[in-house]
């Protein structure tokens, strides 16, 4: 499962849809819906329950969640090699 958190915004005024998604193999599922004003952090008013339509006519597919799982994936073992190279300079010095 991978976590998102989906921006979408019509204007330049800032307002904007937040979607906290969980994303599963073709699948995605939507947690929750706010609307965020350019001045809220935290506090935004959460909506009713949303269908996953309003995502998918934006381009947010399902298919999205094998590349972000591969994408992760690969990241983190890249960021692990970096770090055993850190760790490997530190300990030959």
């Amino acid at each position: 499962m991978i976590l998102m958190i989906i921006n979408v915004s019509k204007d330049d005024d800032g307002v904007s849809l937040e979607f906290r998604v969980s994303a599963y193999a073709n699948v995605i599922v939507i947690d929750s819906v706010s609307i965020k004003q350019p001045q809220e952090s935290q506090n935004a008013d959460q909506g009713p329950d949303f269908d996953y339509v309003f995502l998918e006519i934006r381009g947010i597919k399902p298919t999205i969640t094998d590349f972000l799982a591969h994408y992760m994936s690969n990241k983190d073992s890249r960021e692990y090699l970096h770090w055993l190279k850190d760790v490997k300079s530190f300990v030959e010095k």
